[in-house]
């Protein structure tokens, strides 16, 4: 996904909400995409430049931060500061 750098931040936010609302409804976490994980392989096998690869993220530091707000604002520092 390609965004301009002003709209990345709205979502950020807007995927952390919604993570939270699937959290909360008790959702688990989506299993892994075989065709996906298939079809991306078979493009990088054919030389054709693939965008998508997958980024461990370890959670933000939390501890000068309380609840909700907390994360939002970890997320903050981590990744904009």
């Amino acid at each position: 996904m390609r965004l301009k750098e002003d709209h990345t931040l709205a979502v950020i936010v807007a995927a952390v909400v919604l993570h939270n609302i699937a959290l909360m409804m008790g959702d688990d976490e989506p299993s892994v995409d075989e065709l996906l994980s298939c079809y991306i392989q078979r493009m990088r096998l054919e030389g054709m430049p693939v965008d998508f690869d997958p980024v461990e993220v370890a959670a933000p530091e939390v501890a000068d931060h309380v609840g909700a707000f907390g994360v939002r604002q970890a997320l903050i520092d981590n990744y904009f500061n």
